[in-house]
């Protein structure tokens, strides 16, 4: 019987010894880049996107545009003269915005999202 103690303990301390090892041997997860949401295809829908703003400038009457990235990706984004106001962004300052699709402010390549409130 005494051997029998002494199998259960060893294998006991030996699993638990491979599992101690096997853990720290498994590389940590990193941090992850490209979180942002799925975009929204129409007006109707509404995502918030935070990361950086990468690019920032007031344009006058026509708004403001910049370009918001999640490290990975880089989304074009514009508001209006209104809702910019003198909102002013540094480069790579962290960002919070929530974004609509509006087909009617599409002027260029690639998609631009409208900027419907700054949290």
């Amino acid at each position: 019987m005494k051997l029998w103690k002494l199998v259960v303990i060893s294998l006991v301390l030996f699993g638990a010894a491979c599992s101690d090892r096997t853990t720290n041997e498994l590389e940590q997860p990193k941090e992850t880049s490209g979180a942002f949401p799925t975009l929204p295809t129409s007006s109707h829908e509404v995502v918030t996107l935070s990361g950086k703003m990468s690019f920032w400038m007031y344009e006058g009457d026509a708004g403001c545009y910049g370009a918001i990235t999640d490290g990975i990706n880089e989304i074009q984004l514009w508001v209006n003269v209104e809702k910019c106001g003198d909102r002013e962004y540094a480069e790579n300052e962290a960002v919070s915005v929530d974004v609509t699709f509006n087909s009617d402010n599409q002027y260029g390549p690639g998609k631009t999202y409208t900027i419907i409130a700054f949290n």
